[in-house]
This record gives structure tokens, C-alpha cells and sequence, in this order.
């Protein structure tokens, strides 16, 4: 589809308020880029801050827990190679661990796990043997530093946290330093500024497991709905998401990485600490540049239109009025307009002014020579009806029928040269002329003067309403005038014995204009061709025709065809239909494009 044949588009386009924009919309596209870069580049910066500040606070709020895992961590890593060096001597062994569970005040149990699962080195309780249990298989097939949970502990019935240490020797590894951390006291590792943290912070390891109950009774109503602690554990960087609980609320976890790998803190937040994302958080740097945009194309477009718009509007109707023919005041200067639009505008005054009273002079000579001409018309009808009656006064004083004959067909052609002067100026157009209207006279005339009276001749006719010029007004009705004079000279009673028949048409047939002319033929003059025989000693009447033809650049057919009802003759004149300018049509679509363009 080619946009260019749109008929409004191109107006659209075209408008200066449409322009106006445009162009400010370019201008301002870099400041607009600018301010919205900058601005998303703030409300990222803003967000990550914030989750930073989520994670930091969370991390805050297991401090104390992290520290007491740390810590056991430390002392794992310090008590390996002092219990290496007394493997020999159990209880020399033994002792040294219980003497530091005691001083340490906060673990509950510290062994070593031999390679065989054997637990003979312990801060209490007998010798146990681990070999064979889940934990210590996946001990001996992922060797590495853990933290576990256990629902009962080894020397007690309560839950306890179990921090796992490889010891090696060399790069031999020789066992595990196991240390327990009892549950409680690990949950009485908080600080005052927890309060104002999350709703709650458990802790889990690796594997997904929990370690903590957090500040809720029942930790795994906290937990996220769409994943798992392990699938969390999974990503160790911190970052931030949102869900739901299993208790159906919706919040805002904040993931944190306390020991690499080993050690996680999982918030849950309430959703009134939601940190925007998503679509607030993508519209949000667009709201004040587009402010900015609907702003400054607010204030320029107020200003063009007081400026320009309106008074251009103005100007544009007084000239619309004008162009109608609204011309009886001339049209005011528009004073509050700048100093180039008030120039325009009185420029136009000046020039309506002129326009207004040339015009009205050329009005008043045209209709001085419209009625002049229109006279003229009128004497030279009356002139040639004078000839039509001096021409009749002659043919009652000559006794020879060809005489008669002659004088006759000169007085048809007069009266239809005076019928076509009547006719001019009885019109309101003299350039243009109604030919069917013209044509139907001259018929009816040339009928009553042609006809015999008694004859019974019917007559057809049927003309199309064709305009046409004086030049190719007067060779079409002298052609009309021979052809019907010969037409009626000729007509014959057919020969099934209906009555003699008469047609006259004028048919306009897209770009071309017909003339059709037929008369009935008797059986005897089947024979004899009507434009030839007993026409005039001259053949003045058929040169005439051709002579007309001619002068109509028309295509002349005539001659005798044979129908179902006898043998019929027939003229038939072909010529190019008259381009004529009609004024008043261009008038109106003039007057339609400024309608069109406002």
C-alpha cells in the first residue's frame, strides 16, 4: 500500500503542530536518553542497595550463630594435630578434650572419628562406633568440612549442631574432628538489632538441610513454596527473591553465603519490605522524562498556537470567505497578530480590496456585453424571420412546383438558423447551448412546414441532454435541417401498410454524440436511393450534409437497410463530444480544498 495516496495522512503530516512536535521530540531525544539512562541507572543502584542492605541485615541477625559455628570450625582445625599427636594414649587423648569442652563453655561434645568409624577419642561417654551410618559414608565419600543437624545429640537427648572437620596428615587424611553445638544455645545467640531484621533467619547447610528454627516455632512455614533449600544453596552468591511462604504469605527472601559453600542464612521478609521490580521498576525511570516531553511540547505548542495557529486559522477562513464570494466587507487586519502575520494580513486587505473592485468592473462590462451580444442574437433572429417571411410571400406567388420546392428548402434553412439565434439569446450561457432542447424545436418546426397535411406521418424522437458550442451548435442544425427536409420528402408507407414513420435521436455514447435520422420507405421506392434521386438538380441538400459532417469532424453513414417491417432509410453522424469547462463545477472544488485542508 502506497502511504503517499492516503488522503488524510499527507494533511496530518503536513500540519505545523504535527512538525512542531516532531522536531521537539528529535531535540529533546537526547536529554530524554540521558535522564532515563541516569534515572534506571538510579533505581538499579537503589535496588541493589537496598537487597544489599536486606542480605546485610539478615547476615546481622546470625551473627552470633555464625560466630558459635566459626568458632567451632577454629577449634576443630586447632585440636587436629594436638589429638594426632596422642592417638596412642586414648585417654591422654580423652582428657584433652574434655578439658577443652570444659573451658569452652558452649560445646557439648568434641571427638574424633577414625577412619574405621571408630569414636575412641571423646571429651565424654563411651567409645562409639559410626561405621555403617549415612553420615559418616557420605564423610568418607565427600572428605570435607560440614555442618549437620542431629535431632538427638551424642551424650544427651537434645538437638545438637555437628560442625565435621577432615584431619589430615600430610596428605594423608586420618579422621574427622566432630564438635556439637547444642541447638538452644545456638538460638540464644541473638542480638538486639535482630528485632528489627527479618521475621525470620534459619540457617541450612549444603545440602539443604536445616540447621535452625529461626524466630518460628514451626521454621519450615518460612520456607519458599516454589524451591528448595537445596536448589538455594545451589547459587551461593547472595541475592535477593520473592514468594511465597508455605503458610501462604508473600515475602521477600534474602539468601546469604556465611561459610563457603558449607554455611547459609535464609530471611524471610514481610512483603511490606518488597523492593519494586518488575514492571514499577522499568516504568519508573520513564515517568519524568516523558513528564518532561508532554511538558515542553505543552508549553510549545501553547506558544505557536497564540502566536501563529490561531491568526494563521484566522487568515485562512477571511481568505475562504473570499474565495466564496463573501466579498461585501473586506477583510479585517489582524491587529493582536506578530508584526509578520499583521504585515500578511493586511497585505490581503489590500489585495481583496483590489480583487473586489475589479472584479465588480468586469462584472458590469460582461453583463454590458452579455446583453449587447444577447441583442445582437435577437436582431439577426428577427432579421432572419423577416427573409423566413418574405421567402413565404414569394412561394404564394410562384405557380412552378420546383420553384416552390427551392424556395422552401431556403426558408427551412433560415428558420433554423433564426431558431438557433432564439435560442442564444434566450440562454443565460451564451458560450454553451442546450442541443437537445435546440434540436426538438427545429424538428417540430421543420414537421409542421414539411408535412403534408393529411399524411398521418408518426413521429419518434428521443434526445439526450448534450451541451454544446455556437461553432458546432449551427452545422448540426443545418445538417438536421437537410436531413429531416430530405427524410420527409421521402417517407413512404411501409410496406406491411402500418403508417409512415419518422425517427430523430441525439444519443451521447460516452465520449461520442449520435444524430440518428430514419424514415419508412414504400415497396417502390425500394430502389431508389432517397439522397439521390429527385433530391435537387444540384444535389445541393446531400453536398450540404457532407459539407456539415465535415465541419463536425463527425463520421457520416447514410443509405437504405432492409429491417423486418421494409426497407428503412437511415443517416447516422458519429462526431467527439465538446470538452466544455463547466465554471461552476470548478468552483466547487475549489472551494472544496480549503474544506478539505482545514
Amino acid at each position: 500500500m502506497d502511504l503517499r495516496r492516503l488522503p488524510y495522512l499527507p494533511r496530518l503530516t503536513d500540519r505545523l503542530a504535527v512538525r512542531l512536535v516532531l522536531l521537539l521530540t528529535i531535540a529533546l531525544l537526547p536529554l530524554g536518553l540521558v535522564a532515563v539512562l541516569t534515572t534506571a541507572q538510579t533505581v538499579v543502584d537503589a535496588r541493589r542497595s537496598a537487597e544489599r542492605a536486606m542480605v546485610g541485615m539478615t547476615v546481622e541477625a546470625v551473627a552470633g550463630k555464625r560466630a558459635l559455628v566459626e568458632s567451632a570450625f577454629a577449634s576443630a582445625n586447632t585440636l587436629g594435630p594436638v589429638v594426632l599427636e596422642r592417638l596412642d594414649s586414648m585417654d591422654e587423648c580423652s582428657t584433652v578434650l574434655s578439658e577443652f569442652m570444659r573451658r569452652s563453655g558452649v560445646f557439648s561434645f568434641v571427638g574424633l572419628i577414625e577412619m574405621d568409624g571408630q569414636v575412641r577419642c571423646r571429651s565424654g561417654g563411651d567409645p562409639t562406633n559410626l561405621a555403617g551410618t549415612e553420615a559418616f559414608e557420605r564423610l568418607l565419600e565427600r572428605p570435607a568440612a560440614s555442618v549437620t543437624a542431629r535431632r538427638q545429640g551424642m551424650l544427651s537427648n537434645e538437638p545438637e549442631l555437628i560442625v565435621m572437620q577432615p584431619i589430615r596428615e600430610g596428605i594423608e587424611l586420618r579422621g574427622f574432628m566432630m564438635i556439637a553445638l547444642p541447638q538452644r544455645r545456638v538460638e540464644l545467640m541473638r542480638r538486639p538489632s535482630e528485632e528489627a531484621g527479618p521475621a525470620s533467619t534459619i540457617l541450612f547447610n549444603h545440602h539443604g538441610e536445616l540447621l535452625t528454627n529461626g524466630n518460628a516455632d514451626d521454621p519450615e512455614v518460612m520456607l519458599p513454596t516454589d524451591r528448595s533449600l537445596a536448589q538455594i544453596a545451589q547459587r551461593n552468591e547472595e541475592r535477593i527473591f520473592y514468594g511465597q511462604t508455605e503458610a501462604g504469605d508473600t515475602a521477600t527472601f534474602a539468601v546469604a553465603e556465611l561459610i563457603p559453600r558449607r554455611l547459609y542464612a535464609l530471611g524471610t521478609w514481610p512483603e511490606a519490605t518488597r523492593i519494586p521490580a518488575g514492571v514499577s521498576a522499568v516504568i519508573s525511570p520513564l515517568v519524568l522524562p516523558v513528564l518532561m516531553w508532554i511538558a515542553s511540547l505543552g508549553v510549545a505548542y501553547f506558544a505557536v498556537y497564540r502566536l501563529v495557529l490561531r491568526h494563521v486559522r484566522t487568515l485562512n477562513q477571511q481568505m475562504r470567505r473570499f474565495a466564496l464570494g463573501h466579498r461585501d466587507t473586506p477583510p479585517k487586519i489582524l491587529s493582536d497578530a506578530p508584526s509578520e502575520l499583521r504585515e500578511v494580513s493586511a497585505t490581503f486587505q489590500k489585495l481583496a480590496r483590489i480583487l473586489a473592485r475589479d472584479e465588480a468592473e468586469l462584472e458590469a462590462s460582461l453583463a454590458e456585453k452579455t446583453v449587447l451580444l444577447k441583442e445582437i442574437h435577437h436582431r439577426v433572429k428577427n432579421n432572419l424571420q423577416l427573409i423566413a417571411s418574405i421567402l413565404n410571400l414569394q412561394m404564394r406567388q410562384v405557380r412552378d412546383p420546383s420553384a416552390r420546392a427551392v424556395l422552401q428548402s431556403v426558408q427551412d434553412r433560415v428558420i433554423g438558423l433564426a431558431t438557433i439565434h432564439r435560442s442564444l439569446y434566450q440562454s443565460e450561457r451564451l458560450s454553451e447551448v442546450r442541443a437537445d432542447k435546440l434540436i426538438d424545436e427545429i424538428s417540430r418546426q421543420l414537421l409542421a412546414l414539411g408535412a403534408a397535411p393529411g399524411s398521418g406521418i408518426a413521429v419518434r424522437t428521443r434526445f439526450d441532454s448534450v451541451l454544446m458550442s455556437t461553432d458546432r451548435l449551427v452545422p448540426l442544425s443545418l445538417l438536421l435541417t437537410e436531413a429531416v427536409t430530405n427524410a420527409l420528402k421521402y417517407v413512404g408507407r411501409p410496406p406491411n401498410g402500418g403508417a409512415p414513420w419518422l425517427e430523430i435521436a441525439l444519443c451521447l455514447e460516452g465520449d461520442e454524440i449520435e444524430l440518428l435520422i430514419r424514415n419508412s420507405l414504400s415497396a417502390q421506392d425500394e430502389p431508389t436511393e432517397p439522397d439521390t434521386q429527385d433530391f435537387d438538380s444540384t444535389r445541393l441538400g446531400a453536398d450540404l450534409i457532407e459539407v456539415f459532417a465535415m465541419q463536425l469532424e463527425g463520421t457520416l453513414e447514410q443509405g437504405k437497410i432492409k429491417t423486418d417491417d421494409g426497407p428503412v432509410w437511415q443517416l447516422s453522424l458519429r462526431f467527439a463530444r465538446e470538452t466544455i469547462a463547466d465554471s461552476a463545477t470548478g468552483l466547487a472544488e475549489a472551494q472544496e480544498q480549503p474544506a478539505a485542508a482545514e
